[in-house]
C-alpha cells in the first residue's frame, strides 16, 4: 500500500530524471565491470597463452638467427607481435637492449615506458639466448588464470641475449569507455561491442520501468476515482437510508396513534351499546308503567321530552357506522403494519448493500450493475 502511495505522490518531473539517474549508475556500473572482465580477465589470459607458446618456442628461434648474424629476420620474428605485447632482446647481463618490437597497433601502450628499469619490473620471466640454442623450455605457465610461472630446466651453452616479454598496457576506464562511444558505433570490435550493448540493455530497461511506472500510475489513480466514485454513490444511499429511516419512524407514530384512535372509537361503541342496553330497559319500564296506568291504576308519570323510540332508533343507527369507523381505522392500521414491515426488510436490505460495499473497496462491472439497478 505504502508503494502505491509513493507512485501516486510521484510528479513525471522527478520520475523521469531519477529513472535517468540510476540508469546512469547502472551503466557505469556495468561498463566498469566489462572493463575489468576485458582488459583485466581475457586480454590478459590471451598474453599468458602467447607468452607460454612464446616460452616453448621463441628462444631457439632467435639464438639460431642471432648466431646466424640475421639481424632483419630477428626484427621480423619481434614484430610479429604487431605492437600488442613487445619483444625486447638485451645482450647477456641485460644491460643494453639490442634488439625490439618497433610495431604499434592503433596507439601506442607499452613503447613510452620502455627502459631497463621497466624490463626489471616485468612480473613476466626473461628467457635465456644460448649457443648452442636450448631445445628444452625454461619456463612454463601451470594455466592461464595463474600469472606465476613453472621453472623447468636451466639452459646449457654460452649465453649470447636475454629475451623480455612486454604485456601491453590497459588503456584507463574513462579513456577506453570515451573510445568506445566516439567512434563509429557500427564497429563491433574489442570491449566497444561490450559497452554498446550495456548501453542497448540499460537504455530499454530504463524505458520499461518508465513506461511500467506510468501505466501502474494511471491504473492506481483511475481505481481511486472510481473509489471516490463508489463513496459518493454511499454518502447518497446513507442518506437515502436515513431519509428512509426517519419515514419508517413517522409511519410507526401513525400506526400507534391509528391503533390507539381504534381503541377509542371500539370502546366507545360499546359504552354506546351498553348505554343502549341501559335505554332499552328503561323503555320497557315505560311500557309497563303505561299498561298499568291503562288499567286505572293510579301513578303520576310526568311526560317524556322526547319520544324514546326516536332516541332508540337514533343511536341504534349511530352504532353500524361506529363499528364500520372502527373496523376501517382497524383496517389501516394492519395496512401500516405491513408497510411498516415492508419498509423494515427494505432498510435491512440497504444496511446490508452498504456493508458488503464498504468492505469491498473494487466492485466488479457486474456487482456494480446489480447494484445501480438495486
Amino acid at each position: 500500500m505504502s508503494m502505491n502511495n509513493t507512485l501516486l505522490a510521484l510528479k513525471k518531473r522527478f520520475l523521469i530524471p531519477g529513472v535517468c539517474l540510476v540508469g546512469l549508475c547502472l551503466w557505469l556500473a556495468f561498463c566498469k565491470s566489462h572493463y575489468e572482465s576485458y582488459w583485466n580477465g581475457t586480454i590478459h589470459r590471451v598474453q599468458t597463452v602467447d607468452f607460454n607458446l612464446l616460452h616453448h618456442t621463441l628462444p631457439a628461434t632467435l639464438s639460431q638467427l642471432i648466431l646466424a648474424g640475421d639481424d632483419e629476420a630477428v626484427q621480423k620474428v619481434l614484430d610479429s607481435t604487431y605492437g600488442i605485447f613487445g619483444l625486447i632482446v638485451t645482450d647477456a647481463q641485460g644491460k643494453e637492449v639490442l634488439f625490439g618490437t618497433k610495431a604499434i597497433y592503433k596507439r601506442e601502450t607499452w613503447q613510452p615506458k620502455l627502459s631497463l628499469e621497466y624490463l626489471y619490473e616485468q612480473k613476466e620471466p626473461f628467457d635465456l639466448l644460448t649457443d648452442p640454442p636450448p631445445l628444452r623450455v625454461q619456463y612454463v605457465h601451470a594455466s592461464p588464470r595463474v600469472d606465476g610461472v613453472i621453472s623447468a630446466v636451466k639452459p646449457s651453452g654460452k649465453i649470447i641475449g636475454r629475451i623480455y616479454y612486454v604485456r601491453g598496457v590497459s588503456p584507463g576506464f574513462a579513456e577506453d569507455l570515451t573510445g568506445a562511444i566516439a567512434s563509429n558505433w557500427f564497429e563491433m570490435s574489442g570491449s566497444k561491442r561490450g559497452y554498446i550493448l550495456i548501453t542497448l540493455i540499460v537504455i530499454g530497461f530504463s524505458l520499461a520501468l518508465i513506461c511500467l511506472i506510468l501505466w501502474r500510475k494511471r491504473v492506481l489513480e483511475m481505481r481511486e476515482r472510481e473509489l471516490e466514485h463508489q463513496e459518493k454513490e454511499l454518502n447518497v444511499r446513507r442518506k437515502a437510508l436515513e431519509q428512509l429511516n426517519a419515514d419508517i419512524a413517522a409511519q410507526r407514530k401513525r400506526k400507534e396513534w391509528l391503533e390507539q384512535e381504534a381503541e377509542l372509537a371500539y370502546r366507545r361503541a360499546l359504552k354506546i351499546k351498553e348505554a343502549l342496553v341501559g335505554l332499552k330497559e328503561v323503555f320497557s319500564v315505560s311500557e309497563n308503567i303505561q299498561d298499568a296506568y291503562a288499567k286505572g291504576t293510579d301513578i303520576n308519570i310526568r311526560p317524556p321530552l322526547s319520544n324514546t323510540s326516536a332516541l332508540i332508533a337514533e343511536v341504534e343507527n349511530l352504532l353500524p357506522e361506529l363499528t364500520q369507523n372502527a373496523k376501517v381505522l382497524r383496517s389501516q392500521a394492519e395496512v401500516l403494519q405491513s408497510y411498516c414491515a415492508h419498509l423494515e426488510t427494505k432498510q435491512s436490505e440497504l444496511q446490508a448493500l452498504l456493508t458488503a460495499k464498504s468492505s469491498a473497496p473494487y466492485l466488479s462491472p457486474e456487482n456494480r450493475a446489480s447494484l445501480g439497478n438495486k
